[in-house]
């Protein structure tokens, strides 16, 4: 399974540097839009030093985190951004017969140009970040628990489509709320907010407690960080298998046009 998915994921990355020049415009054009976002972030803390015991420290290490693990699974699992139409088409009837898994064939078939420039800009940021050498193991426990909760939320919405038509747009804005709000500090967010972004719109967990067990490291931060991303990665796999059972069966919807 392993060989299977880094021979899809290289041969998908290969394909993403066909185009040299769409690349580069690609790549150039997402670091801008990083800089410039992390850019408003530095003239909000201009003016406002700390905002429930957020700072900027604690936002660019937000905010590079994010990007990274944005672009990360853009770049080396990038199927999940359309898996939903991938499902509808059905792109999984010539998997069927394979009897290797399906779902890191799906996410392996694709590779975003762009988001290599989230994965430059990401990595900047976490530089120039108050970090130190002792918090790199924390910053990689970090990343790997916010990539496993955020990939896991976009494939759970995306599993919609195994019992609605209509999933293909409503899983991309689900999965685009989820990129927002992992993008802001915990203490601008209301209360309210918070119920979904810590449930249906798991973004608290993706960047945010990852961000407090760097900065507060413990065992009870750790266990939430790690329970989330096993919770979530749990509900993914459990979705796509129940899916998937419905889809060999005939029952799941189709749009060929998609």
């Amino acid at each position: 399974m392993i060989g299977l998915y880094l021979a899809q994921a290289w041969a998908a990355v290969r394909t993403s540097f066909a185009d040299r020049a769409n690349f580069a415009l690609q790549m150039g054009g997402m670091v801008l839009n990083d800089v410039f976002f992390l850019a408003l972030w530095v003239m909000f803390f201009a003016g406002f030093r700390s905002v429930g015991g957020w700072t900027l420290s604690d936002t660019a290490l937000l905010v590079g985190m994010m990007m990274v693990v944005f672009g990360f699974a853009g770049v080396f699992l990038g199927g999940y951004r359309d898996l939903a139409a991938a499902l509808l088409r059905g792109d999984l009837d010539g998997l069927l017969t394979q009897p290797k898994p399906l779902l890191p064939q799906l996410l392996a078939r694709e590779s975003s140009a762009a988001a290599w420039g989230d994965i430059v800009a990401g990595a900047v940021v976490l530089a120039v970040a108050d970090l130190s050498w002792r918090d790199l193991p924390l910053l990689a426990v970090g990343l790997v628990a916010g990539l496993t909760v955020y990939l896991s939320a976009a494939i759970s919405f995306a599993c919609m489509a195994f019992w609605t038509a209509g999933a293909r747009t409503l899983a991309r804005d689900l999965t685009d709320f989820t990129v927002m709000f992992s993008s802001n500090p915990a203490a601008l967010i209301s209360d309210v907010t918070k119920v979904i972004a810590f449930t249906v719109l798991p973004a608290g967990f993706v960047v945010a407690m990852p961000v407090r067990f760097i900065r507060e490291p413990g065992l009870p931060v750790l266990a939430v960080v790690l329970a989330a991303a096993a919770g979530y990665a749990a509900v993914a796999a459990g979705l796509f298998a129940l899916g998937l059972r419905r889809y060999r069966r005939g029952a799941a919807p189709s749009l060929g046009g998609v």
